[in-house]
């Protein structure tokens, strides 16, 4: 007789390796056609640049919103990896890496955070995007704080704020020296 789960529900298989493939094939050809074409290229060329059938793009993501959140999400991990490993790095420094890193990860993904602004969102999706963003702007503040590197009253939250001043930066004649603003806006002050 086939174990249960505590639910009484039989336990979930894990998914097939050309599932799991495929699935993150499919992100990284949205993640390409978003950047390049913005959020309204099609999910045929979606599913034509992963080299897979449109039906199984839909059975990964049923709606094309489920592939935008997968794209936003899977970049919100890379970032949040990056700003860890900076911090691990040398906490000493890793606030104006993690600004100068989302800076350029901004510049680069431009069409695509461009047109997630204006669309409306989902306050859900808001929040989980938040609730991805918020635990590594809380290490990332804590660490800043120890290297005197912040302001004692600015933490995560404010964080957060900062990280789309510096989206908003992208169109800036000078982007890079936006970064350096912010972080002196928000540095301790020297007596």
């Amino acid at each position: 007789m086939p174990s249960t789960a505590p639910d009484g529900d039989p336990p979930a298989r894990p998914p097939r390796r050309d599932a799991v493939r495929n699935r993150a094939l499919l992100v990284a050809a949205a993640t390409d056609a978003f950047r390049e074409e913005g959020l309204d290229v099609g999910v045929d060329a979606i599913a034509r640049r992963a080299g897979v059938g449109v039906a199984t793009l839909y059975r990964h993501f049923p709606a094309k919103g489920d592939l935008v959140l997968a794209v936003t999400e899977a970049l919100i991990e890379a970032y949040a990896e990056a700003v860890r490993r900076a911090i691990a790095d040398g906490p000493q420094g890793a606030l104006e890496a993690t600004l100068r890193l989302a800076l350029a990860k901004q510049r680069e993904n431009r069409g695509f955070f461009d047109a997630l602004a204006q669309r409306p969102r989902d306050p859900r999706l808001r929040e989980r995007h938040r609730a991805l963003v918020l635990p590594v702007m809380e290490e990332l503040a804590a660490a800043a704080h120890r290297t005197g590197e912040l302001r004692d009253e600015v933490g995560a939250e404010d964080l957060l704020v900062v990280l789309r001043m510096v989206g908003a930066a992208t169109v800036a004649p000078d982007p890079e020296r936006i970064p350096g603003i912010l972080l002196r806006g928000i540095a301790p002050d020297r007596a």
